[in-house]
């Protein structure tokens, strides 16, 4: 329930309590001159008494009685105010005993005794006769009319009133909460009209001992009508399993589309919540919808299984091969769905998530109201998260920044209601933050296992030697590096192994430029302790945070970079006496779980680095982390020196 349905339904629930209890007041003072007051009472006890065996609607928070037939023959028998003094007590009595608060309570004792109140005065009015109990032996045929008069009216009033109640609370349409939790109950209030009519009969003839005989008849009809609704409460419980699991089934899907993309692991949970408040607010009452919009959320980027990762993965702007490609995941996704049997319309909304308002969207250019509801949310929702979460190439932007780009798209891009009743609701949608932990321990055993089977995340779209092809003995070179690190893990210092490390580099990558990136004892900074190449001098000493630019992002998610664009980790540093680097290859150094820092390398011709590269650095990075972490920890105080106790010049 929305903010906004929170205080239409307080609105609503005072002015309907104001006008019951007007009415119930009135009765109040009316019915010390109910004719018969004995027997009045004896119904009034029958009532309390049979009121205590209710029936709870399944799926609502809504119950019915057998009590009805006792009010409805108060009202025939003694006036409609006895019977509604006696219904607005009943109502008090049940809600006071299940702790509800006091304006609830006053709502439902209230709604029922103004809706009899008014049915009441109805069939008087139409029957042209006063209270039954006092008419004689006056024809039961001609008032049959305004008996039914009066079960419609009671019916119609007390159901919509508390279906309109109902509908308010859980966000939903009362119209639709009617049509399937109330309307089939009519059946209920026309028996116990038929009821009360009967025991009208049996009292003018035999007395009032005869309401001995028809309490079975009552038992009989209370006992029938729990079980039917025993049914439908287990069918209902059945089906929110299934639901449950249905939804279980989507979420593990979603999860391992997170997986292939190392972005967006909690982003699709944000944006289903995001989506679902907005289409609440939106006045999107029809579970169906809802449901689709909640699949969907989840799901609309399945068709990622058939994008390469290196597009995914890649830091700053896609080519527009990459981009056309990466177009490709809305119809793949949506063809792949379609292959699953939904019980409500999820494809429409993940084929057309892409749209734009002004028809200039893909993948068909479908334009304004023709795009599907949910799908027109779901972009609004996906895009506002999507500025707000951490890029490789970019930090996150503030609320306000990424509003103010919605607010630019809007009419454009984005359905101007949704985007105007995001901005004013997002900020009450409760939405999750992170995975739990049994979703990180699955996330992170994918991805140690595509690292393990692939060697690389990234890959090359049209790869380029930098300045020259790694050399044909670079296996032996790296073989006679392990030797080398293991020996200098035990006796040399930081700046002899970064030294070390760096001739073995150079060799691997000729003509290259590059930093070691080592993390500072807090773990939130990368200092580049030894560079080389080139551009070593405008790389000496430069300090990254972790997160922060490439080489932060390779140590915040200990993934592999190739070929992205250097700007991104350097910026202005990025040119160097005429030369502009523009390619860089970054690879965390890790030591089992244990992150020493990072290794970035840098070359001036765009897609220099080739998969050999990636692959020969990956190959020695363990060994110059091991490395690492042993002199860090053999040199603690004097860590932050480690720069100037180099041994051998690196160049």
């Amino acid at each position: 329930m929305t903010s906004t349905d929170g205080r239409v339904l307080t609105v609503y629930t005072r002015l309907v309590t104001a006008i019951g209890g007007a009415a119930v007041l009135y009765s109040l003072v009316a019915v010390v001159h109910v004719p018969h007051p004995l027997e009045w009472s004896l119904f009034t006890v029958l009532s309390f008494l049979t009121g205590s065996f209710i029936i709870r609607i399944a799926a609502t928070e809504a119950s019915i009685s057998i009590a009805d037939t006792f009010f409805i023959s108060s009202a025939l028998l003694f006036g409609p105010e006895a019977a509604t003094v006696a219904i607005a007590a009943d109502g008090c009595l049940l809600s006071w005993r299940k702790r509800y608060s006091w304006s609830r309570i006053a709502f439902n004792a209230v709604a029922p005794a103004a809706s009899l109140w008014v049915a009441g005065r109805v069939f008087f009015y139409l029957s042209g006769v006063g209270p039954l109990a006092d008419a004689g032996d006056a024809p039961i045929g001609p008032l049959l009319p305004a008996l039914l008069c009066l079960t419609a009216i009671y019916f119609v009033l007390n159901s919509g009133l508390m279906a309109v109640a109902v509908g308010l609370n859980a966000g939903q349409s009362p119209i639709r909460i009617w049509q399937v939790h109330f309307q089939w109950l009519s059946l209920s209030y026309f028996a116990s009209a038929s009821m009360a009519l009967c025991l009208i009969l049996v009292v003018r003839q035999v007395g009032l001992g005869a309401v001995a005989v028809v309490l079975p008849v009552l038992a009989v009809f209370h006992r029938t009508l729990r079980a039917s609704f025993g049914r439908l409460d287990d069918a209902h419980h059945h089906l929110k399993q299934l639901d449950r699991l249905y939804m279980s089934t989507v979420e593990t899907l979603a999860m391992a589309i997170d997986a292939k993309d190392d972005v967006t692991h909690s982003h699709v949970r944000r944006v289903q919540a995001y989506a679902v408040g907005l289409a609440r607010a939106l006045g999107i009452g029809d579970e169906q919808t809802i449901k689709a919009i909640e699949a969907a959320a989840l799901l609309h980027d399945t068709g990622k299984l058939g994008v390469p990762e290196h597009i995914l993965n890649k830091p700053g702007g896609l080519t527009a091969a990459e981009f056309e490609q990466m177009k490709r995941h809305v119809d793949i996704g949506a063809d792949i769905l379609s292959l699953v049997d939904f019980p409500y319309p999820v494809v429409p909304i993940v084929r057309c998530h892409h749209e734009n308002w002004d028809g200039t969207g893909y993948p068909r250019g479908v334009a304004g109201e023709d795009i599907p509801i949910g799908a027109r949310i779901l972009s609004v929702v996906d895009c506002f998260d999507a500025l707000t979460s951490d890029r490789p190439y970019r930090r996150r932007l503030t609320d306000q920044a990424a509003i103010d780009i919605l607010m630019e798209r809007r009419g454009r891009m984005y359905d101007p209601q949704a985007v105007d009743t995001f901005v004013a609701i997002y900020r009450t949608i409760d939405v999750p933050h992170g995975d739990s932990v049994g979703q990180q321990q699955v996330l992170e055993q994918i991805s140690r296992s595509r690292q393990g089977a692939q060697g690389s995340v990234a890959t090359m779209t049209s790869p380029a030697p930098a300045g020259a092809a790694a050399p044909a003995h670079a296996g032996d070179e790296v073989l006679a590096f392990v030797s080398l690190a293991r020996l200098a893990s035990g006796d040399g210092t930081l700046g002899d192994l970064l030294s070390l490390s760096t001739k073995l580099v150079k060799d691997l990558a000729p003509g290259t430029s590059g930093a070691w990136y080592i993390l500072n004892g807090d773990g939130d900074r990368l200092t580049a302790l030894e560079t080389f190449g080139p551009a070593a001098p405008a790389l000496d000493g430069w300090t990254i945070r972790v997160g922060d630019r490439l080489s932060g992002w390779v140590a915040a998610n200990r993934q592999v970079i190739i070929n992205s664009d250097a700007a991104l980790d350097l910026g202005e540093r990025v040119s160097l006496n005429g030369a502009t680097l523009r390619s860089c290859l970054s690879v965390p150094l890790m030591t089992g779980k244990t992150l020493a820092g990072v290794l970035s390398l840098y070359a001036c011709d765009r897609d220099a680095f080739t998969e050999d590269h990636g692959r020969l650095v990956q190959m020695v990075a363990p060994h110059i982390a091991a490395a690492v972490v042993s002199s860090k920890r053999a040199e603690q105080p004097q860590f932050m020196q480690a720069r100037d106790l180099k041994l051998v010049a690196s160049r």
